[in-house]
C-alpha cells in the first residue's frame, strides 16, 4: 500500500523540528559530557580518587534514570513542547552552577539536577516525532536526532577539552550554560505543536496514515502502571538496560581510558575521544536509514527497530571485546570505533522501536520508563568500571563484563516482546469506538 505525500509545507515544517530537537539534543549531550572532559582536572583540584570519581560520574545517571519514571506521564500529560524547554532551563541552569561549584558535594548535587533537567528530552523528542512524522517515516529523524546526541560527544572531546585547557574547567560549565538559556528562548518562541500549526486536512490525514491507534484518551496512572504488565515492555525494557551498561562505560570513561589504558595527555585524549564518537554519529544515520528500509519492505515498525537494535548490540558486544584485548593504541581506537558504531544502531533502533510499540498517548511514559532502564544500567557501569579499574589497573575486565551483559541485553530482546500494544491493552479494557 503507497503512502501519501506530504506537501511542501508540512516537509518544510518537518525538516525544521528535526533541526530543533536535534540541535537540543547535541547541546543535551554536550552537556552531559563535561564532567567526564574534566575528570582529570577536578580529581587534581579536589584530591579525588578514581572510585570517587566513578561515584561522581554515577550520579548523573542514576538520577536521570529515576526522574523518567515519573516525568514520563507529565510529557504525555502537559507534552513536549514544555517539558522540554523547562527541561532545557533547568539542566542549563545546573551546568552554570557547576562552574562554581567548591566540593565534590555541590557537584553531585549539581549533577543530580542535570539529570532532572535532561530526564524529558529524549523522550519528548521522541514524541515530537510520533507526532510530526507518519509511522512508516520515523526512522530516519530518530536517527538525526539520536545521532546529533553523538555528534555533541563528538564535538564535546576537542571543543570541551579546549576550552578547559584555555579557560579552566569552571569556565567550560558555565559558557555551557549560557548556550543552553539561548536556546530555550529559541525553542519556546518557535515551535509548535502539529494541532497548532495551521496544516490542511491532507496533511493531518498523511501524519496519522497506517497508524492503528488515533484520538487516544489522555494517559493516567493507571494505565503508566499497566504499561508493566506485557512480555513486550519488559522485553525493550530489560534490553535496553544491557545496552545502557556498556554505553555508560563509554560515555563516561572514554577520554580516562585512553589517558590510563593508552598513555595519552589529556590533549591528546581529547582529539582521539572525537573518532570514536563520530563514528556513533554514522550509526545512528544508518540506523534510522535501515529502519525506514525494512519497513518499507513490509517489515512491521516494531520489528524494524528490534532488528536494529539487536545488530547493534551484538556488534557493540563483540567489538567492544577486541577493544580490551587490543595491543596498541591504533587498534584499540579502529576497534572502539567500531563498537560505537554499533552503539548507536542499538542506541537509535531502540526509539524506533518505542515509538511503534505503543499508542501516541503514552509513548513519553514508554520511552520514560524505557530511558529508566538505560540509564539505570548506565548509572552502574561507571562506578563499577572505577572501582575494577582501581583494583586492576586496567580496563580489561570492566570492558569484558560490559560485553556479556550487552550479550544478555540482545538476546532478551529478541525472545521476549510479543508485538505492539494498542490502546485497548494499554487501557485494560475495550475502548469505546
Amino acid at each position: 500500500m503507497s503512502l501519501s505525500r506530504p506537501s511542501p509545507r508540512l516537509r518544510a515544517i518537518q525538516y525544521g523540528v528535526v533541526a530543533q530537537i536535534s540541535v537540543i539534543c547535541l547541546i543535551n549531550y554536550m552537556d552531559r559530557m563535561t564532567l567526564a572532559i574534566a575528570n582529570p582536572a577536578i580529581r587534581h583540584d579536589m584530591g579525588l580518587s578514581l572510585a570517587q570519581m566513578g561515584l561522581l560520574l554515577g550520579a548523573f545517571p542514576l538520577t536521570y534514570a529515576l526522574s523518567q519514571l515519573p516525568l514520563g506521564p507529565v510529557i504525555d500529560r502537559l507534552g513536549s513542547r514544555l517539558m522540554l524547554g523547562a527541561g532545557l532551563a533547568l539542566w542549563s541552569l545546573a551546568q552554570g552552577l557547576a562552574g562554581l561549584a567548591g566540593s565534590a558535594g555541590q557537584l553531585w548535587a549539581c549533577r543530580i539536577l542535570l539529570g532532572v533537567g535532561e530526564a524529558p528530552a529524549i523522550p519528548s523528542c521522541t514524541k515530537v516525532v510520533r507526532r510530526w512524522f507518519n509511522i512508516r517515516e520515523r526512522g530516519k529523524p530518530v536517527g538525526v536526532f539520536t545521532g546529533a546526541n553523538h555528534l555533541g560527544q563528538a564535538v564535546a572531546a576537542p571543543v570541551l577539552t579546549g576550552l578547559m585547557l584555555l579557560l579552566g574547567w569552571r569556565w567550560m560549565f558555565a559558557l555551557m550554560g549560557v548556550v543552553g538559556v539561548i536556546c530555550v528562548m529559541v525553542w519556546f518562541a518557535t515551535y509548535r505543536d502539529p494541532d497548532d500549526a495551521g496544516l490542511s486536512e491532507a496533511d493531518r490525514a498523511h501524519l496519522v496514515e497506517g497508524d492503528t491507534v488515533r484520538n487516544a484518551p489522555p494517559m493516567n496512572f493507571r494505565q503508566w502502571r499497566h504499561l508493566s504488565s506485557f512480555r513486550t515492555s519488559w522485553g525493550m525494557w530489560l534490553g535496553v538496560f544491557g545496552f545502557g551498561y556498556m554505553s555508560g562505560i563509554y560515555a563516561a570513561w572514554v577520554p580516562s581510558y585512553l589517558q590510563i589504558e593508552r598513555h595519552l595527555s589529556i590533549g591528546q585524549a581529547g582529539m582521539a575521544t572525537a573518532i570514536p564518537f563520530t563514528l556513533a554519529v554514522v550509526g545512528s544515520l544508518f540506523a534510522g536509514w535501515a529502519a525506514d528500509a525494512l519497513a518499507g519492505r513490509g517489515v512491521t515498525p516494531l520489528n524494524s527497530g528490534r532488528i536494529v537494535f539487536i545488530t547493534g548490540l551484538l556488534g557493540m558486544a563483540f567489538f567492544s571485546v577486541l577493544t580490551a584485548l587490543a595491543g596498541g593504541v591504533v587498534m584499540a581506537l579502529v576497534w572502539l570505533s567500531t563498537a560505537m558504531f554499533f552503539s548507536q544502531l542499538s542506541g537509535s533502533g531502540s526509539w524506533v522501536a518505542a515509538s511503534a510499540a505503543v499508542p501516541e498517548n503514552c509513548v513519553g511514559s514508554f520511552g520514560g520508563i524505557q530511558n529508566c532502564f538505560n540509564y539505570t544500567g548506565g548509572a552502574i557501569a561507571p562506578a563499577v568500571t572505577g572501582i575494577a579499574v582501581e583494583v586492576t589497573g586496567s580496563f580489561v575486565m570492566p570492558l569484558v563484563l560490559g560485553a556479556a551483559i550487552a550479550l544478555a541485553g540482545a538476546v532478551i530482546y529478541w525472545f521476549l516482546p510479543t508485538g505492539p500494544l494498542n490502546a485497548a491493552d494499554v487501557a485494560g479494557r475495550p475502548l469505546a469506538a
